[in-house]
């Protein structure tokens, strides 16, 4: 017998009273953001068959993302002072993902001098609090609680990316709260289709207004930033941040989109997808050929406010790597940060749970065909 696969499709009321229950709170905004709710569940509904535990999943997820909307919300009308505070000069990691943006990421917040986006602020954004006191929040415990859930239920997920609520952790969780956001397009495809016709404007003047509000306890630190996904809107990334210092991490595509495979595999795994491994890759290089094109069109236009990271230096030397970037954006690197960088370096807290290992032919292209898609790209670079 077949098992009935539960719809999204009209769940929205369902979804916005559960969020205000969860929450008490009833004011969502600015109520643009429903077309692309209704968008995402419309691709919910046409490319995931999910298990009755992986329709539950997504199900409570978008509950997550209305309830951190709502809450944000009401911290912003406490402080509405801060929607005129300037966000100067933010250093953004972006690149394909599995290319060492994690490893760099808090590598570089080890330094005091920036702020960073701490994993459980972003289901709760309010001004950060003293980090002494952030386990007094149910907020920091129900994100503790939760990733703890999503590592048992996924062990092979501290491997790929581990999350700690207090570590600092891509920033597409902000952009989702406007439901205009490229990244629910890795899992759904035909939510592609619906993107490529919106402007990401909104979305990401929200995004910054939220930065602007949990950053406003400590407005001179720069931001230091990370998401792969700011590739695919990176015009209107700089547009909202014209000043920004923007770092792009290079791996061999070739070994970096298996990478990407295995991980979305392993989503689909703990959704009950019934996808196959040689379902998934051809997305992926479609997806992240498009966003390599955007940063280079955008790169043509801005020269000087990109600096390039070989992965293969990083690994090799990451404190060179550090060093050079410093002297490009002309920031200051104090002995005490280096040495507490080193000491980062040397806990290598990236493979302390094993490696991610994974086939490289697995996912319905081959490495030729990956090579030839990205074949200006490799060359550039020195992948061939």
């Amino acid at each position: 017998m077949t098992e009935t696969v539960r719809k999204f499709v009209g769940l929205e009321d369902e979804l916005h009273e559960a969020a205000i229950r969860k929450t008490t709170l009833d004011d969502f905004g600015d109520p643009s953001y429903r077309r692309g709710l209704e968008a995402l569940l419309h691709s919910y509904d046409a490319d995931l068959r999910p298990s009755e535990f992986g329709w539950q999943r997504l199900y409570e997820g978008i509950i997550g993302i209305l309830s951190s909307r709502l809450h944000t919300e009401q911290s912003l009308a406490e402080h509405p002072e801060i929607i005129s505070v300037p966000i100067r000069r933010p250093l953004i990691i972006t690149a394909l993902p599995r290319t060492g943006t994690t490893a760099l990421h808090r590598l570089l917040a080890v330094d005091p001098q920036f702020q960073t986006l701490e994993r459980w602020l972003i289901d709760w954004p309010m001004v950060r609090p003293p980090r002494k006191n952030w386990k007094d929040y149910p907020a920091y415990r129900d994100c503790e609680n939760w990733i703890e859930a999503m590592h048992a239920g996924i062990p092979e997920s501290r491997k790929q990316h581990e999350l700690l609520p207090d570590q600092a952790e891509e920033c597409y969780g902000l952009l989702m709260q406007s439901f205009t956001c490229r990244t629910f397009a890795l899992l759904c495809p035909s939510y592609a289709d619906w993107y490529a016709t919106q402007s990401a404007s909104k979305s990401y003047i929200r995004y910054s207004n939220i930065l602007r509000l949990i950053g406003s306890a400590e407005q001179n630190k720069p931001w230091l930033l990370k998401c792969p996904i700011h590739m695919t809107d990176i015009d209107t990334l700089l547009e909202v941040f014209p000043d920004a210092c923007v770092i792009q991490t290079h791996r061999d595509p070739a070994r970096a989109i298996p990478s990407l495979c295995s991980l979305q595999y392993t989503a689909r795994q703990y959704l009950g997808h019934p996808a196959t491994p040689d379902s998934i890759g051809a997305w992926q290089c479609t997806f992240w050929r498009f966003a390599v094109d955007q940063v280079q069109r955008a790169r043509q236009r801005f020269p000087r406010q990109f600096f390039d990271v070989d992965h293969r230096r990083f690994v090799t030397d990451p404190l060179a790597v550090v060093q050079s970037i410093y002297e490009y954006f002309g920031l200051t690197l104090t002995p005490h940060t280096e040495q507490q960088m080193r000491t980062w370096i040397e806990a290598s807290p990236t493979s302390r749970h094993g490696r991610h290992e994974y086939p490289l032919d697995s996912w319905g292209v081959t490495q030729g065909q990956i090579c030839e898609l990205f074949a200006d790209y490799r060359a550039q670079h020195h992948f061939t």
